[in-house]
């Protein structure tokens, strides 16, 4: 593991140094994969636009972060900013320096990411919401429509994703393994 996690905080490392110029997109975008943001903003919207996608969507996030959190007790991943501070695998007190942002400080484990997690369940609720509008048309124009919207809406999903775990190895709240399980353990 340790190998993982020293070729981890190069990436971040590499991320907070020549990403500097994102840093607001990024924390912008760990913002909209806060799962809290599934509870205030996300199922209130759906709920009013559709009840039966709402309700699929709240018990989505609901059994999501259980999940998340029996996932983050069996498996306890560190976080890149204090396993730097504790790992002993760098010698001579040269471990190296990763910058702190006000919500890089998460303490408990972080193995797979919650936002990585929650973010991909929601969305995909939400993508597959929208496009069962787009299936019951008939005509041609209409099947050409659908197949753009899919294209669309299924790029604006994984755009999302990426951003999100992107901005969460940013800020040093996960290493790029955390992110990826999250977004696929779902």
């Amino acid at each position: 593991m340790d190998l993982l996690h020293s070729n981890g905080v190069l990436i971040i490392q590499h991320l907070q140094r020549d990403y500097r110029a994102y840093q607001d997109f990024l924390n912008f975008m760990s913002h909209v994969g806060d799962p809290r943001n599934i509870f205030s903003i996300y199922f209130p919207l759906w709920f009013q636009l559709n009840q039966v996608v709402g309700t699929k969507m709240i018990w989505v996030a609901v059994i999501g972060d259980w999940f998340n959190l029996i996932f983050k007790w069996i498996l306890f991943g560190h976080r890149p900013y204090w396993w730097v501070q504790e790992t002993m695998i760098y010698p001579n007190q040269s471990s190296p320096c990763l910058e702190q942002f006000p919500i890089t400080c998460e303490t408990g484990p972080g193995s797979p990411s919650g936002h990585a997690m929650g973010s991909s369940c929601v969305w995909y609720v939400m993508v597959t919401a929208a496009l069962s509008y787009t299936v019951r048309w008939k005509d041609k124009l209409a099947v050409t429509l659908h197949r753009l919207t899919w294209s669309f809406l299924w790029s604006i999903f994984w755009i999302i994703q990426i951003s999100v775990c992107i901005s969460r190895v940013f800020i040093a709240t996960h290493f790029p393994h955390q992110v990826i399980l999250g977004v696929f353990a779902e």
